[in-house]
């Protein structure tokens, strides 16, 4: 209710502003901040807010006149349609303008050539949700794109403006590569030049086994989903929806395919973690077709076979980088893609059970609420982002923390297995993960104790020392497993004492760090090295000086003022006169 009153008066005063915001933009800002404060909000309140901001934003087709850096909209069908334009930024509108007159030149030129330049993809997308894009993707409708950007650079030097070296990206369909592509820089932005395409697909591969240039409209319906499948004209400011879906999609926050989602899902299998992905990004939905035809076990195979785990791997990595990676996990297991996604290792090499997988949706969930809550939060936020992407990395393989896989001679928790085999994600993933689940346990071993009596240095230094500067993320994941039980009274928005306590218990053993001086203990150096300890003891090499090195930080961190001659008396009074040495 709080929520929705203030979005009421934000659209009294958006109203009274000048009318800014796109129908598009606007859609997507209400939807956005909806799902920021709550997860489930309500679809009737939404829809009613929606509306009365339709009927204050959206009355595009009343004004007058139009301005060369904004569009109109094509599309595919003569219906009249709400007017949405994109407003260019002084770099954009120079761009475009430096490219229309190098179209309009090399029209002169060579007239035979009809080209013309649209702006694909991405951009369009964004900038119709009123979002920044740095990166232009060129379309051609005729010339190859390293030829193109050629041209370009020889208009740019004889203008006195700057240039840039040209990339030229060959053919790489296992990186979505599937026409050469020019990369440049024109004005400080990225500027990619890349043909119209149309392609054919092998029965067994993701890979085109036929590429030619294409017209816009096959091109558009050659996309991934229909959002993706905008253009914007750069010589009529006019952005087409040659699919006669993308815009309508866009409006009301629908994830849907140009072609029949088989089709498209059976060409390049990848799109059906794309769409995931997208859906989490700007909190869409997910077209019913699409969720019907990832059942379709042809479709299931394919993703299990035609699709390299490296690809796989950049688009997990991309929506665990977004801005709601537990929503995409939702729909992994929504869609029952959990075991193609993270697939599992051999049966013959496990040790062990996966849990349910909705335990690392959920765990992702109550991160997500302890990152975002406004009260009621633990002591040790924000946390940068690469250290949030590891803890979402790592909440969605918790269903893996019982199990381990025989490697060789030694047996490893299965979530390695994973990030290597399944995402091919670096090894400083699985270095990370491990760490964060190592000790899960012990923390909360360790918030309970200090409950009943405040722990003292050397044990809490000792377990902060076991798990290294990654402790406060060890921290929040061993918070969300101890919360999950409580995550329908965490989504009510009224927390119970349950979750209220858990948090406070946390947060004393936070305190009690704090007072300690423990933050950076793991850093700790030995004030008595190896060599020092066989000589003090006389005794050889061998695993029982790593025994009395952690001696000497037990005693350290009882003793924080402590000098070397004292830690010598107290390891020589401990050890030296046991019979073993």
């Amino acid at each position: 209710m709080i929520v929705f009153i203030i979005m009421q008066r934000f659209t009294i005063f958006l109203h009274a502003s000048s009318k800014r915001l796109s129908k598009v933009q606007f859609c997507s800002f209400t939807r956005l901040n909806f799902y920021k404060f709550s997860s489930e909000p309500s679809s009737k309140s939404l829809s009613q807010l929606r509306y009365r901001l339709y009927s204050v934003l959206l009355d595009k087709d009343s004004e007058k006149g139009n301005t060369s850096n904004s569009s109109n909209i094509i599309r595919d069908n003569s219906s009249k349609q709400p007017r949405m334009n994109i407003k260019l930024n002084e770099e954009e509108a120079k761009v475009c303008e430096i490219l229309n007159n190098v179209t309009d030149s090399l029209k002169k030129s060579r007239p035979d050539l009809n080209l013309t330049l649209r702006i694909a993809g991405g951009w369009v997308r964004d900038k119709l949700l009123g979002l920044e894009c740095n990166d232009l993707d060129i379309a051609l409708s005729s010339l190859m794109g390293y030829e193109f950007a050629e041209i370009v650079n020889d208009y740019l030097r004889e203008n006195g403006y700057p240039t840039s070296g040209i990339g030229k990206i060959e053919t790489n369909p296992d990186r979505s590569k599937h026409l050469q592509t020019a990369a440049t820089k024109i004005l400080g932005l990225e500027v990619d030049f890349v043909n119209l395409r149309n392609e054919t697909y092998q029965e067994d591969s993701r890979i085109p086994n036929e590429i030619a240039f294409g017209t816009p409209e096959e091109d558009a319906l050659r996309r991934d989903i229909t959002i993706n499948a905008l253009f914007y004209n750069i010589h009529t400011h006019q952005v087409e929806d040659l699919t006669g879906k993308g815009l309508s999609d866009l409006e009301s926050g629908l994830i849907r395919t140009p072609l029949s989602a088989y089709q498209t899902f059976k060409d390049d299998p990848l799109r059906v973690i794309r769409c995931i992905r997208f859906a989490s990004r700007f909190h869409f939905k997910i077209a019913e077709e699409i969720r019907e035809t990832i059942k379709n076990e042809e479709i299931r195979a394919a993703l299990m076979s035609k699709i390299s785990r490296e690809r796989v791997g950049i688009e997990v990595d991309k929506m665990i980088k977004g801005p709601d990676p537990p929503y995409s996990f939702e729909l992994i297991h929504s869609l029952d893609l959990f075991n193609i996604i993270f697939t599992q290792p051999p049966e013959e090499l496990v040790i062990g059970n996966i849990e349910d997988p909705i335990k690392g949706v959920n765990s992702s969930k109550i991160i997500r609420w302890l990152l975002s809550t406004t009260q009621n939060k633990l002591d040790i936020f924000p946390r940068p982002a690469e250290e949030i992407r590891s803890l979402y990395l790592a909440s969605i393989l918790t269903p893996y923390t019982s199990m381990l896989v025989k490697d060789r001679k030694k047996e490893v928790p299965a979530a390695a297995y994973v990030i290597r085999n399944s995402l091919k994600l670096p090894n400083q993933d699985i270095d990370t993960t491990i760490k964060l689940f190592a000790p899960i346990e012990s923390l909360h071993n360790a918030a309970h104790k200090n409950e009943e009596i405040s722990l003292d240095r050397p044990h809490l230094g000792l377990i902060i020392r076991e798990i290294g500067n990654k402790w406060p993320m060890a921290l929040i994941l061993s918070v969300a497993i101890e919360l999950l039980p409580e995550l329908e009274s965490i989504k009510s928005r009224n927390p119970n004492e349950n979750v209220l306590r858990g948090i406070q218990r946390y947060n004393n053993l936070i305190k009690r760090v704090n007072e300690l001086g423990l933050q950076e203990c793991y850093s700790l150096k030995h004030i008595i090295d190896g060599n020092e300890i066989r000589k003090l003891l006389n005794i050889k090499p061998g695993p029982q000086v790593k025994e009395y090195l952690q001696s000497v930080i037990g005693w350290q961190l009882e003793h924080p003022d402590g000098t070397k001659d004292e830690c010598k008396q107290y390891i020589k009074e401990k050890f030296g006169k046991e019979d073993s040495f």
